[in-house]
């Protein structure tokens, strides 16, 4: 839990800066609760917590530098993109977990969050501690029929290539073709190329140029591009 602890109060320097530099009496409010629910941890102060920090934090507009440097020293890939609220959000999980409010807690605030507070957490899996137990929360996620929840975990995220299995990491690239989901943005995808997903991308081209429908330029350039790589 070091690092994780290390990482949270890195996060929270900078937004707590960047909160006194706009002036964002909001965002202290949040940030200073955010700091007392990390002293006496609450499944209920972490729930609210949760589902306002995208407003409380929305005056500061972008992520600050530390935060984003923060965040790219772990494995966060395109960390340009996070808003402030994702990063308040990721805090406030670490905090969670550092405290030993449980990992049910990160379930239960995926599960009954909306959209962008799912997003929030699959954006963060990388930086939770023990991240083969959050599989079963990022193959949730591979299955979402939300855009936005899908392509946060399948693009610009290092968990899959990471941790999913085989056939989790191939369901994955299958379903951001089919979806039209930029393929070409899932991290690891060179190296966990396989014969048997270069059979399963062909496959599926031939399906489509047999229905008489288009290929995109995802699909050749894994068949073209990485399969040459690869052989």
């Amino acid at each position: 839990m070091e690092m994780q602890t290390m990482l949270a109060d890195q996060i929270h320097a900078s937004l707590l800066d960047a909160a006194d530099r706009h002036n964002a009496a909001q965002a202290l409010v949040w940030l200073e609760s955010c700091r007392r629910f990390a002293a006496a941890p609450d499944p209920e102060a972490a729930r609210r917590l949760f589902s306002v920090a995208k407003r409380q934090l929305a005056a500061l507009t972008l992520l600050p530098k530390g935060a984003l440097k923060a965040l790219q020293a772990q494995g966060v890939l395109a960390a340009e993109a996070w808003s402030p609220g994702d990063a308040g959000r990721a805090l406030l999980l670490l905090r969670a977990l550092a405290a030993g409010a449980g990992f049910e807690l990160a379930f239960d605030l995926y599960r009954g969050g909306d959209s962008l507070e799912q997003q929030a957490v699959v954006k963060a899996l990388i930086l939770l501690p023990e991240p083969e137990r959050w599989l079963a929360l990022a193959t949730d996620a591979s299955r979402s029929h939300v855009a936005g929840v899908f392509q946060a975990l399948a693009c610009d995220n290092a968990y899959p290539a990471q941790w999913f299995p085989d056939l989790n990491f191939n369901q994955l690239v299958l379903k951001a073709l089919f979806t039209g989901a930029p393929a070409r943005h899932i991290a690891g995808l060179e190296r966990r190329w396989s014969p048997e997903l270069a059979q399963m991308v062909a496959a599926y081209a031939s399906e489509r140029r047999a229905a008489g429908r288009s290929v995109s330029d995802d699909i050749v350039f894994l068949l073209q591009g990485l399969h040459h790589e690869n052989v």
